[in-house]
């Protein structure tokens, strides 16, 4: 409990009246904190702090790495404009020592800050001294640490900057070459942190010289989720923030396709929205916070159910893994567009989605993208701030059957977006990149037109051919789960399957990839959440036939 008298050992409050002091002292929080707990996380509320006893540390993760920034002892305060003006915290506040720290709101703040003391002249003089110093700081922050040399449309470089991009991991390209000695490339090339990457790249090697998790810590888990989508990204902060070992593991980037959305907007709880990629960084850092393994570059190779209810995943490289229980959260993928030439054409104008393409290149452009779902209509608004002009073509007689009003609204508010229904593409032409397109449209087949890119968005397949035989799908390839296994499914425990759970016990599935599905952000957050709960009431039925086979 806080008091007036450890109040007044502090220089802030010599000269304020007992009363006051008395007032304050009531009103403030009394945080006692270990060595190594925090204070504060980045992103999160921050109160005007106040250090009795100890010392923290303020450090901030750039581009991967945490970065030491400065350090409070006991009789410092920090906080002020963060509580004063509801910033959320910039960095995060980690205990060095044990510590005691008394934090108060904003309207205390603003009351001392009022008071005609020392008290509030010394805090607004903080302020203006930390607003000041902002720009120093600023320049003192660490640069990108990824450096490619060639063109961003050298085909050599494609696919290693799809891979940065999904992941967001900021980088430079420094056109025509090298001109910097240090970076030490010769391009096409590219270096991490001044170390030249060798060729051949591939996203694993990307990922190790970053610094990212390639590899599984241990060899048993209590659940392995397959998948770094909002289903599994999901389960893997509520698994391990309730105790589970949890091991995520995912081929490509995490946040899926959801990661690539320019704006969500009507995701519960951000009225001003929120980018698909902001979501999936929060999301990452909450899942380790909690103690979840997140590997990446990583593919499933099988997944087998063992005579002990076990299941043995074999990862690439033979690689094997052992849980008690797996989510399958894998989503699904762009479908292929059937006209011919198209895939000659892949990554040399027609793309598979926007996800791996950097919305500046097309500058100027002139952009087509086929699919009407909202994953279309975000693309759209996106490249939109830098193209001539994006033409967004739909097969069906209107938007509103498969993308949101919000987003209807917004697409028909961009003068350069135009929108044509009842359209589809018949041929696509050009030899070493897209050229031309040859659209039909309420029947009518129009001339060639020009065109820079075409993003083909045009719904999605579930890949699930690689999964065990046994494990009931539909006639699309998308998983049973629930009340949707048949009778004729392998399916022999005395219990009905829960709700998420395949015809396989302890196997169960979130997202996209289950049949009956909403595809949406949101219920896939609440699927990837739910199966957790029912992880835990598998693992407690486990632990109850083992007592009564010891008994």
């Amino acid at each position: 409990m806080i008091t007036s008298k450890i109040l007044k050992q502090h220089d802030l409050f010599s000269d304020l009246p007992s009363e006051a002091l008395s007032r304050f002292a009531r009103k403030a929080a009394d945080i006692r904190l270990r060595r190594g707990e925090w204070l504060a996380r980045e992103g999160e509320r921050l109160f005007f702090f106040i250090i009795l006893r100890g010392s923290l540390e303020l450090t901030k993760e750039i581009e991967g790495r945490e970065i030491h920034i400065s350090d409070y002892n006991a009789g410092e305060f920090f906080g002020e404009a963060n509580a004063l003006f509801g910033i959320p915290a910039l960095s995060s506040l980690r205990a060095k020592t044990s510590c005691r720290v008394a934090a108060f709101g904003s309207q205390q703040l603003q009351e001392l800050i009022q008071s005609q003391t020392a008290c509030g002249k010394i805090i607004l003089q903080s302020l203006q001294d930390g607003l000041a110093g902002g720009p120093r700081h600023a320049m003192g922050l660490p640069t990108v640490r990824v450096h490619v040399a060639g063109r961003s449309n050298d085909s050599a470089l494609q696919r290693p900057l799809a891979f940065l991009k999904s992941n967001r991991i900021a980088y430079e390209v420094i056109e025509g070459g090298a001109s910097d000695a240090t970076l030490a490339v010769v391009p096409p090339g590219i270096s991490i942190d001044g170390v030249p990457l060798e060729q051949p790249w591939s996203e694993r090697k990307i990922a190790e010289a970053y610094g990212l998790d390639t590899r599984p810590h241990r060899t048993h888990y209590d659940t392995i989720i397959i998948g770094g989508g909002p289903a599994g990204l999901a389960a893997a902060v509520y698994g391990a923030s309730e105790g589970l070992k949890v091991l995520l593991v995912e081929q490509w980037a995490m946040g899926g396709q959801a990661g690539t959305s320019s704006r969500i907007e009507n995701y519960l709880g951000f009225p001003s929205g929120i980018s698909g990629e902001d979501l999936a960084g929060r999301a990452v850092r909450q899942a380790k916070q909690f103690g979840a393994e997140l590997v990446l570059t990583r593919w499933v190779m099988s997944v087998e159910r063992k005579s002990d209810s076990t299941f043995e995943l074999m990862l690439d490289g033979e690689e094997l893994v052992f849980s008690k229980t797996v989510i399958l959260a894998t989503g699904v993928h762009w479908r292929g567009l059937e006209v011919d030439g198209v895939e000659s054409l892949r990554g040399k104008g027609v793309f598979h989605g926007a996800a791996s393409v950097e919305p500046s290149t097309f500058s100027g452009k002139r952009l087509f993208i086929i699919g009407g779902g909202n994953s279309a209509g975000q693309a759209a608004m996106s490249l939109a701030n830098y193209a001539q002009t994006v033409t967004l073509l739909v097969r069906g007689e209107t938007l509103a059957t498969s993308m949101s009003q919000y987003l209807i609204a917004q697409l028909h508010g961009k003068s350069n977006i135009r929108i044509e229904t009842n359209t589809s593409i018949l041929s696509v032409s050009g030899k070493n990149a897209l050229r031309s397109i040859c659209t039909t449209s309420n029947g009518k087949i129009t001339q060639a037109r020009k065109i820079d890119a075409l993003f083909i968005m045009i719904g999605a397949d579930a890949e699930t051919g690689w999964l065990p035989l046994e494990l009931q799908r539909n006639e699309d390839g998308f998983i049973c789960t629930g009340r949707n296994i048949s009778s004729s499914s392998t399916w022999d425990e005395q219990r009905s399957p829960f709700l998420l759970e395949t015809n396989l016990p302890g196997l169960f599935c979130a997202g996209d990839v289950r049949n009956g599905s909403i595809k949406r952000v949101s219920s896939a957050v609440g699927e990837g959440s739910m199966a957790i709960t029912f992880v835990h009431q598998f693992l407690a039925l486990e632990r109850e036939a083992e007592c009564r086979s010891a008994h």
